[in-house]
C-alpha cells in the first residue's frame, strides 16, 4: 500500500511539473514577437533612404530626404517622430553606434527637400549625432568646409573605437570624424570622381580586419581601402556587373550584400545582390540576385535576426517629379 502511495504522488508531481512548463512556455511563445515580411512607412511624401534597425529597442530608424525628418518604426508598423528641426535638410544614410548609443545621420542637400535651400544645394555635407537614450542633439559636424567644391553627405560607417567614416557623392572624398567629433579627409582620390551631376561614392561599410569596402555609384564598382594605408585602394574585381552601388551591407565577413537601383531611367533592372569572397575582397562572386518591383528603388539594407531587410524608397518617383506623391514606402524582407 505505501508503495502504491508513492507512485501516485511521483505522477502527480510529474503531472504538476508538465503542467508548469507547459504553461511557462505557452507565456514563453505569447512573448515572441512575430517578425513580419514586410514594415511600411506610412507618411505621403516621405521618401525615406536610409535605415538602421536597433536590436535593443525592436526598431527601425529611418529618415526623409523629401521632408528632413527622422522617425522610428517598431515591428508592428507604428511610426514616432525622432527628430525634425529646420536644421534637417535631407537625411541620407544612418548607423548606429551601439557602443556610445549613438544614432549617427548624414544630412544633405541634393535639392529635392521642402527644406532645400539655393545657398544648400549641392554643397551641404555634415554628420549630426543624436543619443539615442534621450534624443538630444550631441552635435552638428561640417564636413563641406575641409574641402571646395560641390557635396553630398551619402552614406556612414563606424568602426569599433566610435570613427565614423562619410561618403561624399558630389566630391572624390571619405571623411573620418573621430570619437571626440574632430573631421577629417580620410581619403582624397580622383578614382572617386563623377560627372557633374551624377552620383559618384556611396554605400560604405568597415571591415573587421580594418578596412573599409566602398560603392561607386555610377560605375558600379566596388573599392577597398586599407585604414592602416589609405592610399592603398583596390578595386574588388566582380564575377559579373551590377549596374549601380547604392547601400552596402556586410551579413558576416566574406559576404556583401549590395543594393542597385536606377535613377538614370537606363533599360536595367533594380536589384539587390548577394556577394561573397574567398580572398579577403580582392574579389567578389555574385552568388544570388533578387530583382525587386519595378520602380520601388531599393536603397539600404539591414537585417533582423538573421533576416535581410530593404528599404523601397521610391526615389525615382522624387527625383522624377512624379504627382501625387507616393504614400506608402515598404521595408521589405528579402529572400534569396
Amino acid at each position: 500500500m505505501k508503495n502504491q502511495i508513492n507512485k501516485v504522488r511521483i505522477i502527480l508531481a510529474f503531472g504538476l511539473t508538465s503542467f508548469y512548463i507547459a504553461c511557462s512556455d505557452d507565456d514563453n511563445i505569447s512573448q515572441v514577437v512575430a517578425i513580419p515580411d514586410s514594415i511600411t512607412v506610412k507618411e505621403s511624401d516621405f521618401y525615406p533612404e536610409g535605415i538602421v534597425y536597433n536590436e535593443s529597442e525592436k526598431v527601425f530608424y529611418t529618415g526623409s530626404i523629401r521632408k528632413g525628418k527622422i522617425i522610428s518604426i517598431d515591428l508592428n508598423g507604428n511610426q514616432e517622430v525622432f527628430a525634425d528641426d529646420e536644421t534637417l535638410t535631407s537625411v541620407l544614410g544612418l548607423i548606429i553606434d551601439k557602443t556610445n548609443n549613438r544614432l549617427i545621420v548624414c544630412n544633405t542637400d541634393p535639392g529635392v527637400g521642402i527644406k532645400t535651400d539655393p545657398s544648400t544645394v549641392g554643397q551641404l555635407a555634415q554628420v549630426i549625432i543624436y543619443d539615442l537614450s534621450n534624443r538630444s542633439k550631441i552635435s552638428t559636424i561640417d564636413l563641406a568646409s575641409l574641402l571646395p567644391g560641390g557635396h553630398l553627405a551619402n552614406d556612414v560607417t563606424i568602426d569599433p573605437d566610435g570613427n565614423i567614416y562619410v561618403t561624399d557623392s558630389f566630391s572624390p572624398v571619405i571623411y573620418k570624424v573621430d570619437l571626440l567629433g574632430n573631421p577629417s579627409i580620410l581619403v582624397n582620390n580622383p578614382l572617386f570622381s563623377a560627372p557633374a551631376g551624377a552620383f559618384g561614392l556611396n554605400g560604405i561599410v568597415y571591415h573587421p580586419d580594418d578596412y573599409l569596402i566602398v560603392g561607386k555609384y555610377d560605375e558600379g564598382k566596388l573599392y577597398k581601402i586599407s585604414l592602416s594605408d589609405t592610399n592603398n585602394i583596390t578595386e574588388i574585381t566582380l564575377n559579373g556587373a551590377v549596374n549601380s552601388v547604392d547601400g552596402l551591407l556586410l551579413t558576416d565577413n566574406n559576404t556583401l550584400i549590395l543594393a542597385s537601383n536606377n535613377i538614370t531611367g537606363a533599360n536595367f533592372d533594380e536589384a539587390i545582390y548577394q556577394i561573397v569572397t574567398t580572398d579577403d575582397w580582392d574579389t567578389g562572386t555574385i552568388v544570388n540576385t533578387f530583382i525587386t518591383p519595378l520602380g520601388t528603388f531599393p536603397t539600404t539594407l539591414d537585417v533582423i535576426e538573421n533576416e535581410l531587410y530593404v528599404i523601397y524608397s521610391s526615389l525615382s518617383a522624387l527625383f522624377g517629379g512624379v504627382t501625387p506623391p507616393v504614400e506608402e514606402f515598404p521595408i521589405q524582407k528579402i529572400s534569396f
